[in-house]
């Protein structure tokens, strides 16, 4: 490899290209008709190539020397002059042939062009005739399309916004192996459909995040520890998908009603109570046995099956959106240190204070889950959120607990401890004496 002034030689594989993205361009002749117009282009326009976060790097069967002779010859005498990328030299065609690109009757490479993602991974690739040049527009269309998450129309010009995958996906649009059924919700973070699995011929959720999402890397962490998950009252989360134009969680798709929808109508008996709570804690001692987490447990993320059996839905996949209401599950950071994360209505008290969520407090919500079951309200009211919270730093288990009967207020005795180190009973426990 030679770099575009022709001063400097050495080696060179993708590796070096790693965490970058990498156009990588082949051309069949140094000193032929074509070659100079498409290079030069590409190296005038090499600064938005940069923006882009994207190197290049150029590919012929020529020898080095040659490349050399080419890059210090004027335009004028039939050379290129200085380019801002290097030259490759690949003399045994071997490079060529891996992509592709060579015939071997001449060794000479074809037009090839192909788009390398940070991860090494062959995003585009495409290959001109010998005497069809490349348009540097054409390859920021495609560029731009692969970097954004979104879609890139044929007819799209280099500086207009790519489509929104959102303003396309509904019924009968295809993604990926699913197929768009209806839509079940919406909010900040995306957008939930029922969808066909064409592959496996079933029937899924599909949540498809939208591009930009500033929790997009910890939704997806969190997706795969959920994907870990393994238990009759958790919903399977059976794919994550990241490479049709957004992030997509495909779940188990799960029929029927909310657990906010049912306590609507007031409190539920007694033996309802305890079988949703013990199913409820059971799903919630495999997740934390699993070392997982929910953080956002409420009636909403609580559907009751036509059965009777209870999913847990969202761990860590919750609806994060900026309405302060106590129902509403919100994401705020105030500096490194301080981050609030959950729904106000459904939090522990060290959650209000920023500190993370753990399986204690796990064990506090589900305390106030089966309290309002219980009794047909919350046990949290406030006018707004800092009433909320203070409700939650103030929550006196006492007198919540007087007049329950057995097991509900030993359970709640110990779940609503104010401090996480003081509720001495696990989700194992709860189950245990629920059942």
């Amino acid at each position: 490899m030679i770099n575009g002034s022709g001063s400097e030689r050495g080696q060179a594989t993708l590796d070096d290209y790693l965490d970058r993205w990498l156009l990588l361009m082949f051309y069949p002749r140094d000193f032929s008709l074509v070659c100079p117009t498409e290079l030069t282009a590409v190296s005038d326009r090499f600064a938005e190539f940069r923006e882009r976060h994207c190197d290049v790097l150029a590919v012929s069967t020529d020898a080095i020397d040659t490349h050399v002779r080419w890059l210090s010859t004027s335009p004028s005498e039939g050379g290129i002059g200085p380019l801002a990328f290097p030259l490759a030299s690949d003399p045994d065609g071997e490079v060529c042939k891996a992509y592709g690109v060579l015939v071997e009757r001449g060794n000479l490479a074809l037009r090839g062009l192909f788009i390398i993602d940070p991860n090494g991974v062959l995003q585009y690739q495409v290959v001109h005739n010998l005497s069809v040049g490349r348009s540097s527009d054409e390859i920021f269309r495609v560029l731009d399309g692969l970097q954004s998450g979104g879609l890139c129309a044929a007819e799209r010009s280099v500086g207009q916004p790519t489509l929104d995958i959102f303003d396309h996906l509904g019924p009968n649009r295809v993604i990926g192996q699913y197929q768009v059924e209806s839509l079940l919700g919406s909010g900040a973070f995306g957008v939930v459909y029922r969808a066909r699995d064409l592959v496996l011929d079933r029937t899924v959720a599909l949540k498809v995040l939208r591009p930009g999402n500033k929790a997009r890397d910890r939704i997806l962490a969190e997706a795969r520890a959920a994907a870990a998950l393994n238990h009759p009252n958790v919903c399977t989360v059976h794919a994550i998908d990241d490479s049709h134009g957004a992030l997509m969680i495909v779940m188990e798709y799960v029929a029927g009603e909310t657990l906010a929808e049912r306590i609507q109508n007031g409190a539920l008996a007694a033996d309802a109570v305890a079988a949703i709570g013990r199913q409820v804690a059971a799903g919630l001692a495999a997740a934390h046995a699993a070392g997982v987490v929910h953080g956002d447990l409420k009636p909403a993320n609580l559907i009751v099956t036509p059965s009777g059996t209870i999913k847990i839905m969202d761990f860590g996949l919750a609806q994060r959106v900026s309405e302060l209401s106590r129902d509403t599950t919100i994401e705020w950071t105030g500096s490194s240190s301080s981050h609030i994360s959950g729904t106000p209505g459904y939090m522990a008290p060290e959650q209000t204070r920023g500190e993370p969520a753990s399986a204690a407090s796990d064990v506090f919500v589900l305390g106030l889950i089966i309290y309002e079951l219980l009794m047909g309200k919350p046990a949290v009211t406030g006018n707004n959120i800092l009433d909320v919270f203070k409700s939650i730093e103030q929550f006196d288990a006492a007198s919540c607990v007087a007049g329950l009967p057995e097991p509900f207020a030993g359970i709640l005795d110990k779940s609503l401890a104010r401090q996480p180190a003081e509720r001495h009973i696990t989700m194992a426990q709860i189950a245990e004496r629920l059942a």
